[in-house]
């Protein structure tokens, strides 16, 4: 029983759940996991594909492997709720980075005209933010490693049962769970996300996305051989008509100097991956990871699309809380705030010119953070 309103709250069971979705739109579901915690125990799991009667984007089936024929004799996501509704309704609800899942859900109850009203959730990305310090990051899969807990990721029955593992852990450890607890409308209208446009680019755009494919193709096993490198010498050389373009004379300038003396070392190569993953995705190497978060009289700059709505209701909602917002990035930006929905006119596929310009910016001293939507509100929820 949750009882959060007439003084204090208690509870026995928690719902915590995971989603993968099909494609960029986030307004369907592909594939839900429930884990039921009880008095502190994972008392049972359920998992299930759905056929979310829409197409696929392949970067979304890059990773989490489900595929139209997958899913092709799965039941429809109301099918799904009236077994799974009850428990959203009557519980409080967990997931990690929790905002994303309750977003999705909320535009998939939304695409099928099932009004839903309040729930009640917490984070346990916010929680461990607070409560775990001496951590690389709060990726689930980190803190799954980090406390032994087994996790296939991606996968979202094994997704929700790790993260009602870690929920375990951290109350076993003494975490105040009312302190988390927020509430979330899911009643609330959900503009739909813009329709993507094929984009015109420019001759040095074009060659950035490749060098951009190279890079992924490079760190994408994390070793990084004298044959990559030489490779992408070569293919450097052969595009020096890209000089003066970010990120080509960083990596230019790093690779002729490993190789002026005809002998890659370890380090080189282990310094040179470093860069080339933060190349590829630089919001996700080089994002501020917060634990609490106050942006009054902050300056700052949005980029992409967004999972909560549009851009000019992300600006308003900023607003509403002491920032102010910028067209573009400059020296005095504070925070480059990148949607999780990313955008088809970014020049590198994965990032556009502002997080370009906000990295050109940080190398030479500015202290701009470039924080992705997730871990933003993530933030903005853990501030007291």
């Amino acid at each position: 029983m949750l009882r959060i309103n007439g003084g204090g709250e208690r509870v026995d069971r928690i719902v915590v759940f995971d989603v993968e979705t099909p494609n960029f739109k986030n307004d369907r579901i592909c594939s839900i996991g429930v884990t039921i915690v009880e008095n502190g125990d994972i008392a049972r799991s359920m998992y299930s594909l759905v056929n979310p009667e829409c197409a696929f984007d392949y970067r979304n089936i890059q990773i989490h492997g489900i595929t139209p024929s997958d899913v092709g004799d799965a039941p429809i996501f109301p099918e799904i709720w009236g077994t799974i509704g009850p428990l959203f309704r009557k519980n409080l609800v967990a997931a990690h980075n929790a905002r994303f899942d309750l977003c999705v859900l909320q535009k998939t109850l939304q695409a099928y005209g099932i009004n839903e009203s309040l729930v009640y959730y917490v984070d346990t990305l916010t929680m461990s933010r607070a409560l775990i310090r001496d951590i690389e990051n709060h990726r689930l899969s980190t803190l799954c490693e980090w406390f032994g807990i087994p996790l296939d990721h991606h996968h979202a029955g094994s997704d929700s049962w790790a993260t009602a593992k870690l929920l375990c852990r951290l109350l076993k450890a003494g975490a105040d769970l009312n302190r988390y607890i927020r509430s979330y409308r899911l009643d609330k209208r959900v503009p739909p996300a813009p329709a993507r446009m094929p984009v015109r680019l420019s001759a040095d755009n074009q060659a950035l996305l490749v060098l951009s494919g190279i890079l992924s193709g490079m760190t994408s096993d994390n070793v990084l051989t004298k044959a990559e490198v030489e490779y992408l010498q070569k293919w450097m050389d052969d595009n020096a008509a890209l000089k003066g373009n970010y990120p080509y004379d960083k990596i230019y300038s790093i690779l002729s100097g490993a190789l002026a003396d005809g002998v890659l070392s370890q380090s080189e190569l282990d310094a040179m991956l470093r860069l080339f993953k933060q190349v590829t995705d630089p919001v996700g190497e080089s994002a501020c990871h917060c634990g609490a978060l106050d942006i009054r009289g902050k300056n700052v700059c949005l980029t992409g699309e967004f999972d909560c709505g549009s851009k000019s209701s992300v600006a308003e909602k900023l607003i509403s809380l002491g920032a102010r917002i910028c067209a573009s990035v400059s020296k005095k930006t504070d925070i480059l705030l990148v949607g999780g929905q990313g955008s088809s006119a970014w020049c590198a596929g994965n990032y556009g010119t502002k997080v370009k310009k906000a990295l050109e910016l940080q190398e030479k001293g500015f202290g701009i953070l470039i924080m992705r939507e997730s871990d933003f509100f993530a933030a903005l929820e853990g501030q007291e």
